[in-house]
């Protein structure tokens, strides 16, 4: 790929001196002439508009001089490189711009094409030395920051004076809100999953015209955690609007960086309330923890009672709904297409918008679930105990309702039937398992959306939707390293995971052997 051409700006109040630099050809020096300016007041405005990487001034000027025009480039624009165009008499205002961060200064009678290619190679590498300095300081930045949060997360008591550090390092205008994002995936995934997720958050933040660079500030607060500070939200609704944007497209950037592992991850999320002063930050950052309710229902509401029923203490038998819950259950449980209706509109609903500790809803249901089975026959199975070990063992509040509804499909025998949809997604994955597959192109390709295709792969296969298609990426790998000389690389290629590293991970943790040694026999 070509380096990005370096943008200079001219500024002389001599017209022979700027049409002779205007003739240069820019293009084959590495750069491209973005205006020019007669003087240092008139640059300084069209460095407010352009903001060029490297601005190439004569010293002796009205209205504005150089050197004048470079303390302001230095105080307002740190990032551009400035030249000094002198005559023998400047020769001392020169060297001391030089000795005050200057990239360089020449003679303008003998300035030439030569002098400008070099100039342009030496704009380059400073600009390049400055950016990984900048990012080095923000790496340092982000790991002290996240070091005190941990700290004023777990202790009971903090310094004024640590609160402050904190409060200078991220405010700029209040209020702030902070977002704690938790990142819901197996250990087996976890590393390479995060990160791509801090490249892709440290590239949004060094991305000059990307629209999030203003709006937030982050820190990695934990090995599943990310915790982002909003600057310019107008209030708690605006901030988890911002937040509900974010998740989004950092779902779609993940899923493009890593296609191989769409649907084996969720992107989690809980907003605080506005921070206006440094005392506030503390009880701010400890209402944002991320919960085993939030883990089980997702993202809580904007609303205090949601957010206090977030931290999964309400009892699901104690809620003035639970008596008429239970009896829509057990008329519902008098015909299955009535069951799976009540799971899905009526029971799912009810435990998502109170969100009950996940444990304390489990066992309700299992105690409803006998009685249900009790009072009809229909519902007894020979796979009981083994549905309610899995039913205890339920992660999310999406799991739970697949496994009630794949409960009443136990008994049907081969004569259940499977959705054309979930046939169709299986028939695509079969025929493009070498090809990046992620469930959003699968679910648009069978015409539904990729929350609803998860569902329904999951209650018709059992398998969650990754699941399926690493078991086939991983039963063909072990055929091709059985059956042919191809190499691991190719292989992992072949079955649409071009990242050496991580196949190799998956491979070992699916046979129990690294590919190298599997292909050894």
């Amino acid at each position: 790929m070509s380096e990005k051409p370096i943008s200079v700006l001219i500024v002389d109040d001599e017209l022979p001196l700027r049409q002779e630099l205007r003739s240069l050809p820019w293009s084959t020096l590495g750069a491209r002439l973005v205006g020019e300016a007669e003087n240092g007041a008139e640059a300084a405005a069209l460095c407010e508009e352009l903001q060029p990487d490297l601005v190439i001034t004569d010293i002796t000027m009205p209205i504005m001089n150089g050197m004048e025009l470079f303390r302001t480039l230095r105080n307002k624009w740190p990032q551009t490189q400035v030249v000094l165009l002198t005559c023998h008499s400047d020769f001392h205002y020169a060297q001391e711009a030089v000795k005050l961060g200057a990239l360089d200064y020449f003679t303008k009678l003998s300035f030439d094409e030569e002098d400008m290619q070099a100039l342009i190679d030496k704009t380059r590498a400073a600009m390049s030395r400055q950016l990984d300095l900048r990012h080095y300081g923000q790496d340092q930045q982000r790991r002290q920051l996240a070091k005190l949060v941990n700290m004023l997360t777990k202790e009971g008591s903090v310094s004024a004076l640590e609160l402050q550090t904190i409060w200078e390092a991220w405010q700029t205008e209040a209020p702030l809100y902070l977002n704690r994002l938790a990142i819901d995936v197996q250990e087996t995934n976890r590393f390479h999953l995060m990160t791509e997720l801090e490249q892709i958050l440290k590239q949004w933040e060094h991305a000059p015209n990307h629209h999030h660079t203003s709006a937030f500030q982050w820190c990695l607060t934990g090995d599943r955690e990310v915790l982002l500070v909003f600057r310019q939200a107008a209030s708690e609704a605006d901030a988890m609007l911002l937040m509900d944007q974010l998740l989004a497209e950092l779902h779609a950037a993940l899923e493009r960086a890593l296609p191989y592992m769409s649907g084996a991850f969720q992107l989690l999320a809980v907003t605080g309330e506005a921070v206006r002063q440094p005392q506030d930050l503390l009880s701010s950052l400890r209402s944002i923890a991320v919960t085993p309710a939030l883990l089980f229902y997702g993202r809580p509401l904007a609303t205090t009672a949601a957010r206090d029923a977030a931290q999964g203490e309400t009892e699901p038998d104690a809620h003035q709904d639970a008596l008429l819950i239970r009896q829509r259950w057990l008329q519902a449980a008098k015909d299955k297409t009535e069951l799976q209706r009540f799971y899905q509109e009526d029971f799912g609903p009810w435990a998502l918008q109170n969100r009950f500790n996940p444990a304390k809803l489990i066992a309700y249901f299992l105690r409803v679930r006998e009685e249900a089975i009790a009072a009809h026959s229909h519902l007894r199975h020979s796979e009981q105990e083994a549905m309610t070990a899995q039913l205890l063992a339920a992660g999310t509040l999406t799991e739970l309702i697949s496994l009630f509804t794949r409960e009443l499909a136990y008994g049907e025998g081969d004569t259940r039937k499977v959705r054309k949809e979930v046939q169709l997604a299986r028939k695509i994955i079969m025929e493009k398992l070498g090809e990046p597959i992620t469930l959003t192109s699968v679910s648009e390709e069978v015409g539904l959306s990729s929350y609803y295709l998860s569902r329904l792969f999951k209650e018709v296969t059992g398998e969650s939707f990754n699941d399926y298609v690493t078991r086939l990426r991983m039963e063909k790998a072990v055929q091709l390293l059985q059956t042919t000389q191809m190499k691991v690389y190719e292989v992992a290629e072949q079955v649409g995971i071009p990242s050496y590293r991580y196949f190799s991970q998956l491979f070992r943790n699916w046979t129990g052997v690294a590919p190298t040694e599997y292909k050894k026999g």
